[in-house]
């Protein structure tokens, strides 16, 4: 049986109460919680069509016109190595070409092969008929006010130090083994 760990919130504004607080109860729970069963569905499904889940992602962040290299990275939210590995990965599979810019000679731009759009059709496919699926299973306005609160959080995520509780203090004493 799941034991629920009680996180215990400082005093804010707001309550003026110090508050117990379940961690299913937290929003960095539900996200990450969310995530990883979405990211598991997702790459289950596009495994069975012979696609890894960042070879997915990176076949939907190349555009028509080419990307260039650096960009993916930031884009996809992977590591140069990572990026390296799974652009390999693609050239070696015919998904992928590299070419040098036209306009700027040190800088090598990704492109989709022919395989490679193939590929990008049955992912984007994917991705299209299980959002599809998500609205029709919790219903258009839950939709939009879950998307509406994302947005939001990622606006205040953009400057993380307003999310700092004003009182909150780092332990200096470091804990001994």
């Amino acid at each position: 049986m799941h034991r629920k760990k009680p996180i215990h919130c400082a005093r804010t504004a707001i309550s003026r109460t110090l508050v117990t607080m379940d961690a299913q109860e937290t929003i960095d729970f539900q996200l990450r919680w969310g995530w990883t069963k979405l990211a598991r569905l997702y790459s289950g499904l596009a495994e069975s069509h012979g696609i890894s889940m960042s070879v997915g992602y990176a076949l939907l962040s190349i555009e028509r016109e080419g990307t260039p290299s650096t960009k993916l990275g930031p884009r996809m939210g992977m590591e140069a190595t990572s990026l390296s590995r799974t652009l390999k990965s693609m050239e070696d599979r015919g998904l992928i070409e590299r070419r040098q810019d036209e306009h700027d000679r040190r800088s090598v731009r990704v492109f989709l092969t022919e395989d490679g759009v193939k590929a990008r059709r049955q992912i984007r496919d994917l991705v299209i008929q299980l959002n599809a699926r998500l609205h029709e299973l919790l219903g258009e306005n839950a939709v939009h006010q879950l998307l509406q609160g994302l947005a939001r959080l990622n606006e205040l995520l953009e400057i993380p130090d307003q999310l700092i509780p004003p009182n909150w203090q780092p332990q200096t004493e470091s804990v001994s083994p």
